[in-house]
């Protein structure tokens, strides 16, 4: 009958392919194929294939590459002609995941509950678990579809569940499984070291024809011993001749090294926690005790993190690699100080940014992190045993134990030789001048005073003096000492004098300046610095027209001060009257005198009073970033100084000139908490309310100028003050505040050129508040006792509206009453 039928077992098929390996004749020809089941016929298909390129519905299947054209007649890429522009699209499936989630709860200041979505790793018998599964393909219907899910315990199966879709469309299912320690009825028994898993069969996928079993894990918690160790720490420096910044480098810790570890003063000091069942889920955090001796101690919270670790043994496709170590870090900045040094600093540009993890004082127990201006630091110095403790209150023995590391300062020391100002490298030396020695490293800090530095000064002449350096603040870290070069020819060698401060060199000498670095991060142990200059043939006289020396130091200091301050002056007015090169040479010789006495007397007392005469200059020439930086040394390091409150007025000046209203807001602010008894402080207020004024933030407006009329009422600037508490209540729309306040001005100013105003605009808020009879008295009042004012004559236009004529008749009809 010419048909034949294959009979085979059941199988699943994406397609098939019908083959003829042997024929007599000169070629097969088939005329029908069908392909069924008992129930159903595949092929042929019930649509006619031949039509569907006719109909308006695009048929495609997984791995078809759908081709989009349009031809754009008119060109410009082509100089007028037609370009034919094409995109494709795969068609394909979607690789399904299965995810174990929590979920966090938080109220906010609204007094609503915050929701936050967690990774969850491994629970406690009792916790709740959430399986995820994320499967686009399966979002079928219009309503909330489900899809089919296996529970598994320990690798056998504890029940069959359905996925429930989160919302319409939103192809993510969920399903929940509770735990118990005990046996219940529909909760999973769990213990110690069982795993919990979910498998979902993903029937469409990128593996054209195979479902694929998809599973996600948690774990039933189990204790473990838990590790903490600070993480060694060094910067590698860039070439001599490129301008790249050092980098910082974190090294891994090496089997059998006993003792403190060596850590980088300019880099965080950074801790290191592995303690598995303490990482439940992506948000679990650790709780790290960081002491420093006889300094301070700090709180540091950890977060789980892959940084400054080695994890390229971890497979790649492995989800959060960290909360499956249950690595936990967490870092913070390192400062010199002491006892008495603040553990808080005010934020700069760049301070406290990408560490990891919290810091707060361990005594501030009520402190919030991150909601204020200042960022907690830890203070050491060159002496301070850093020591990390972690509380393992879990461990497999039960035994709750404290765990600890150590580390102290390693940092390499870097010499120079410079300029006067300590700022610019030299390269040449002249004999009858002086060698200026700088030594930066902060492992020699090491007591709340002024230390001291050592170096040696040689020449290939002969002399090999060993010199002090003495450290510029109580905790700089950097060591500064300035030697007058004497001509002699040959000299004599270990001569130098503490009084005259003295080497000895020839012209067409090398001088070689060597810093034995003893405490340094590198493998060598110790480090000599060197640098080598040569002293220049001849050099530069120097006329004078005349000079004064002082006995007393003091005078003379305070003599040069009033000789800059003068130039200041000059530069002033001479930049006034467009006098260009009259102010520049007042500016040059200013800066010079301040130069001056910093060579001098390199005393850090001076240095307050130099840096507020530099910021003065920076800011006459409106280089805001100079000045600023100028003011900001002031109330960063001598914040008790008498120039400190007022450095700190200009600073924020700096940024509010250079447009950095934010910037400026938390300066003027840090002026009010930090400097309460300032007479700066009404002026802070009255920037302050014109920062929220400008950004039409009335309410606050108000409040800024409510308080101002309250500490400062006398003030010259009371009255504008008291206006502007009106005028911000009105533009906030409470008008029966602004009507209340604006009376306030006429009784307790009422000879201010502003009377006249506050009256009509007392008017005008009553009109706004629907109180009629108070704004007509107002506006009265306003043309009987202004009469010539322009508020007057906009009074008189207000009596003109209807509300205030009936207004004027009901009262003049009581009158009538009365009598």
């Amino acid at each position: 009958d010419r048909e034949w039928e294959f009979f085979f077992d059941p199988v699943e098929l994406r397609y098939a392919r019908f083959q003829v390996d042997e024929y007599l004749a000169d070629s097969v020809a088939i005329n029908h194929i069908e392909i069924a089941n008992k129930d159903n016929i595949f092929i042929p298909t019930e649509v006619d294939v031949s039509t569907l390129a006719e109909n308006s519905t695009l048929e495609i299947a997984g791995g078809d590459i759908v081709l989009a054209s349009y031809t754009d007649e008119t060109s410009v890429a082509t100089k007028g002609g037609s370009r034919l522009l094409t995109q494709k699209l795969q068609a394909t499936y979607n690789d399904a995941r299965v995810v174990p989630i929590g979920f966090d709860f938080a109220r906010n200041a609204g007094g609503g509950v915050a929701q936050t979505r967690k990774e969850l790793l491994r629970v406690d018998p009792g916790d709740r678990v959430t399986f995820e599964v994320v499967d686009y393909d399966m979002d079928q219907t219009d309503q909330r579809d489900t899809v089919p899910v296996g529970i598994w315990l320990n690798g056998k199966k504890w029940m069959n569940m359905k996925a429930t879709e989160t919302e319409e469309y939103s192809g993510v299912f969920r399903v929940e499984v509770e735990t118990s320690k005990v046996e219940e009825v529909d909760k999973l028994q769990i213990k110690a070291g069982d795993s919990i898993y979910c498998r979902y069969a993903d029937l469409q996928n990128t593996f054209p024809g195979h479902s694929v079993e998809r599973e996600g894990v948690v774990f039933a918690n189990e204790p473990t011993d838990g590790l903490v160790r600070i993480i060694a720490t060094r910067r590698t420096q860039p070439p001599a001749d490129s301008e790249a910044s050092p980098q910082p480098v974190y090294l891994p810790r090496l089997e059998g090294l006993e003792g403190p570890v060596g850590v980088d003063y300019f880099v965080p000091l950074t801790v290191e926690v592995i303690d598995p069942d303490a990482a439940k889920d992506s948000l679990s955090k650790v709780k790290v005790l960081i002491n420093s001796g006889t300094t301070n101690a700090v709180e540091v919270t950890c977060v789980l993190a892959t940084q400054f670790g080695d994890f390229s043994a971890v497979d790649e496709g492995q989800a959060n690699p960290a909360l499956r170590m249950g690595r936990f870090v967490g870092q913070v900045a390192l400062q010199l100080g002491g006892e008495g040094s603040p553990m808080k600093l005010p934020r700069t540009l760049g301070s406290g940014g990408g560490l990891l993890g919290r810091v707060r004082p361990v005594e501030d127990e009520g402190h919030q992190a991150g909601n204020d201006l200042l960022d907690t630091v830890l203070n050491v110095n060159g002496k301070s045993i850093m020591t990390a403790s972690y509380q393992d209150t879990v461990r497999p023995e039960g035994i709750e134990q404290e765990l600890s590391d150590q580390a102290r300062l390693r940092t390499s020391g870097n010499l120079a030789i410079t300029n006067e100002g300590y700022d610019e490298s030299v390269e040449l030396l002249h004999v009858g001048e002086k060698l200026f020695v700088m030594v930066s490293d902060p492992d020699l800090d090491i007591s709340d005073e002024r230390d001291a530095a050592t170096a040696i000064i040689q020449s290939q002449s002969g002399e090999k003096e060993t010199v002090k350096l003495s450290e510029t603040l109580s905790h700089s870290g950097i060591f500064t000492g300035s030697f007058e070069l004497k001509a002699r020819e040959k000299p004599t060698p270990a001569n130098f004098s503490e009084i005259d401060k003295e080497i000895e060199c020839f012209f067409g000498d090398q001088l070689t300046a060597i810093y034995s670095d003893e405490s340094t991060d590198t493998e060598e142990g110790i480090v000599d610095h060197s640098i080598e200059l040569p002293v220049a043939i001849g050099t530069d006289g120097i006329v004078s027209a005349f000079s004064k020396i002082f006995g007393n130091q003091q005078l003379a200091v305070q003599t040069q001060f009033h000789i800059a301050e003068s130039y200041f002056e000059l530069f002033k007015n001479n930049l006034k009257l467009e006098r260009k090169d009259e102010s520049q040479k007042a500016l040059k010789a200013g800066r010079r005198i301040l130069k001056e006495i910093m060579v001098d007397y390199p005393d850090p007392r001076y240095l307050p009073r130099i840096a507020y005469l530099s910021g003065q200059f920076s800011q006459e020439l409106e280089d805001w970033n100079a000045a600023a930086n100028s003011y900001a040394l002031i109330v960063r390091q001598y914040p008790n100084h008498t120039l400190a409150a007022d450095a700190q007025y200009k600073l924020a000046q700096c940024y509010e000139e250079s447009n950095d209203f934010d910037r400026a807001l938390e300066e003027y602010v840090t002026l009010a908490a930090t400097y309460p008894k300032s007479p700066l402080i009404p002026n802070v207020m009255i920037r302050i309310n014109e920062y929220f004024y400008q950004r039409e933030n009335y309410v606050v407006a108000a409040k800024v100028a409510e308080k101002f009329m309250d500490r400062f009422g006398d003030h010259e600037f009371a009255p504008k003050m008291c206006f502007r508490w009106g005028q911000c209540h009105y533009k906030a729309e409470k008008y029966t505040d602004a009507g209340g306040v604006f009376d306030f001005f006429a009784k307790k100013f009422p000879d201010d050129g502003l009377t006249a105003q506050s009256l009509f605009w007392a008017g005008e808020s009553y009109r706004g508040a629907k109180s009629v009879s108070f704004a007509f008295r107002r506006y009265n009042r306003c043309r009987w006792d202004f009469p010539e004012s322009e508020a007057a004559k906009y009074a008189r236009g207000r009596l003109a509206l209807p509300e205030m004529l009936a207004q004027f008749e009901s009262e003049a009809n009581s009158i009538d009453n009365d009598n």
